[in-house]
């Protein structure tokens, strides 16, 4: 028998009102499930700030999950099959019948009423679909629309990383809902009736290519925003989304080698690569080369790179080919240590051990959360002390974007050896006050404070590529409004974003006259939280602005600040000077 979850049910149109219902009802397949009918445009939130179900252009039942989640739904019919030349007409129509037919089904083993959302699915012929899963706990939309798109995203949201891409999660969720708050996507020949997104949100640290085979191969869904690691954007392209002819787009894989994939054009990244952030690293390794043998009256120092040992270390680590220190190359330096890990281990007390027999001036840590709670935070905690003085000196630590985590702050937070000071790091910025993509980033944090109860999204890295990513994608099916529903047809219409004489902000107010124009069939020039949604033939992106980021905030309160140090990647040019954020 199926587990069994309670149901709350909600409803009012001036506000929600929580009550239980009597009896032995029941959620199966999520945990704590609200199920609610709102009127047009609105959208609930759980009280966690979990990914909510939000009604588009018309009333519909908002589905709210408090823990922990997709392919096009054309209404054409299914294709031919069966004996004699019959058409097989499936086994449904609605997905409220799906829904409608898994509730009983649940409800006839265990005698309790049940909500299990079900679609029907029109690939190849119309079949019903459970939309929740083992991995996929979340959905944003209204699931019961029969002209529903449904789309996914793919972020682990369990384990060590999950504060971090439930937050990515959630800014994609946001721009589902700025979409269907204006009706949705524009549809058919004449665009007159506006197709919702719903996106099936879903963890892929259980099981990878389980979890995106759901929303591949089950719900064949045309798009996904994630995964969040260089790696997992790799396996997913090559075992399950480039097969199955799905668009992925991960807010904050780095790797160049995924721009180098064959992938039918289906594989984007929505930040720089590796390979595009190396000048600046290598800039500021150098300037710190220089302050260190000031400082530290020496004539040579001592340089670590760790890295994780996946595509997002390699690609780090491979960037830094051209680096020199003590004016020789790192290869055969013998004041120059390079050490990959294993990102899934416990913890790694060996590769501390051995740091701290070679004690370098410098480190450059290439990894995600865990390189700073295994490595980064034991490195601190065991640095020797004589007479509560460190024997030598401790390092400096040169990072990337994955490392920009709240693991970082708390090992900042109060500490006596002035950690927050001797940390910097490679990032994005959204580009000078003033300039479009600043204006669409502030718009994006003050939408996403308002949602979820004045969580801030610039503590984490890729909250902003994610909400860019979720627009882009329902951008790209108004440019192909005419089209049947795929990745192929999401990846032309991704072309169209870029060199059109029509500049907008990807903010709310501005997602009608875009569609207008793409509607239109002309180009557009869609300006995102951290540059122009702008990519080469690979899929990868051609401009935005890097910063060296640095730790400010208080002693007591840490928090995440740029460096004023910029580098313009279209013209290959600094400007700024580096700060510290702290004094």
């Amino acid at each position: 028998m199926p587990s069994t979850r309670l149901l709350n049910q909600t409803g009012s149109a001036l506000g929600l009102t929580l009550f239980l219902l009597a009896g032995c009802n029941a959620i199966v397949g999520l945990d704590k499930l609200e199920v609610t009918d709102h009127p047009a445009g609105s959208a609930g939130m759980n009280d966690n700030g979990g990914q909510l179900n939000a009604s588009g252009g018309s009333g519909g039942k908002e589905v709210v999950v408090h823990e922990g989640g997709s392919g096009a739904m054309p209404d054409e019919p299914g294709g031919e099959g069966g004996m004699g030349g019959e058409v097989d007409k499936g086994d449904c129509t609605t997905n409220q019948e799906c829904t409608d037919r898994f509730s009983a089904e649940v409800m006839g083993e265990g005698g309790a009423a049940a909500i299990v959302a079900g679609a029907c699915i029109k690939t190849p012929i119309p079949h019903c679909v459970k939309l929740l899963s083992d991995d996929c706990d979340s959905i944003t939309g209204d699931y019961t629309n029969n002209q529903a798109i449904f789309v996914g995203s793919l972020f682990s949201t369990k384990g060590s990383t999950a504060a971090t891409n439930l937050t990515r999660q959630k800014a994609a969720a946001l721009g589902i809902e700025q979409i269907n708050a204006v009706g949705g996507v524009p549809a058919g020949s004449t665009s007159a009736n506006p197709r919702p997104l719903v996106m099936v949100s879903c963890d892929e640290s259980t099981n990878l290519v389980r979890a995106a085979g759901h929303l591949v191969d089950d719900l064949h869904v045309p798009a996904i925003v994630g995964p969040n690691t260089s790696q997992d954007t790799l396996d997913v392209s090559t075992r399950v989304s480039v097969p199955g002819g799905t668009v992925v787009m991960s807010p904050t894989g780095v790797a160049s080698s995924i721009a180098a994939l064959t992938d039918n054009d289906l594989t984007w990244l929505m930040v720089p690569s590796d390979v595009q952030r190396a000048p600046l690293m290598i800039n500021q390794i150098g300037v710190l080369e220089t302050q260190l043998k000031a400082d530290r009256a020496v004539k040579t120092i001592k340089l670590g790179i760790i890295y994780r040992n996946d595509a997002l270390g390699i690609g780090t680590r491979t960037a830094l080919t051209d680096l020199k220190i003590n004016g020789k190359s790192l290869a055969g330096n013998e004041n120059v240590q390079i050490s990959p890990y294993n990102g899934a281990d416990m913890g790694q007390p060996a590769l501390v051990t051995n740091y701290l027999s070679f004690l370098p001036d410098i480190i450059v840590l290439a990894g995600t959360a865990e390189s700073i709670r295994d490595i980064l935070s034991p490195l601190e905690a065991q640095w020797p002390v004589k007479d509560g003085v460190d024997v030598v000196p401790r390092p400096y630590y040169v990072l990337i974007d994955s490392n920009k985590v709240s693991d970082l702050t708390m090992a900042a937070t109060n500490n006596m050896h002035d950690l927050a000071r001797r940390v910097r790091g490679t990032g994005l910025n959204p580009g000078p006050d003033g300039s479009d993509s600043a204006a669409t980033y502030e718009s994006f944090k003050q939408a996403y404070r308002v949602r979820y109860n004045g969580e801030k999204p610039e503590n984490t890295s890729g909250t902003g590529p994610a909400h860019d990513a979720a627009y882009a994608i329902g951008l790209a099916l108004a440019a192909t409004h005419n089209e049947p529903v795929s990745g192929a047809s999401v990846a032309k219409g991704l072309r169209k974003l870029a060199g059109g004489p029509t500049k907008l902000n990807l903010i709310e107010t501005n997602v009608l006259p875009a569609f207008q124009k793409l509607v239109a069939g002309d180009k557009i020039t869609a300006i995102g939280t951290f540059g122009a949604l702008d990519w080469d033939e690979n899929g990868a992106v051609l401009g935005g602005t890097l910063e060296m980021w640095c730790i400010g905030g208080t002693a007591a309160a840490p928090a995440y600040a740029s460096s004023g140090l910029l580098f313009d990647l279209k013209t290959q040019t600094m400007s700024g000077t580096y700060v510290p954020c702290t004094p």
